[in-house]
């Protein structure tokens, strides 16, 4: 597996994406501790969702417990504000 600190993959973002696409995941660290890995996509992967479709699984899943479409929304914004 190949390594990549925050600073490389923010000076060097696209170089470690195609790395992580033509040899394989990428961990990134931060501080020496591992916090995500990056993994390439090839083409052709039918395993692969679009965005769309996984917010549409989650809100499918999210009404089978009882929450509905506007608590999904609000779960998802707040997400992306706390990243």
């Amino acid at each position: 597996m190949i390594f990549a600190n925050m600073r490389q993959l923010k000076l060097e973002t696209g170089k470690i994406l195609e790395l992580s696409r033509k040899n394989g995941p990428v961990m990134v660290t931060r501080r020496g501790q591992p916090v995500a890995i990056i993994r390439g996509i090839k083409k052709g992967n039918q395993a692969l969702f679009t965005y769309r479709e996984i917010l549409d699984n989650i809100r499918q899943a999210a009404e089978k417990s009882g929450y509905g479409p506007k608590d999904v929304d609000r779960l998802v914004a707040e997400v992306r504000k706390n990243t």
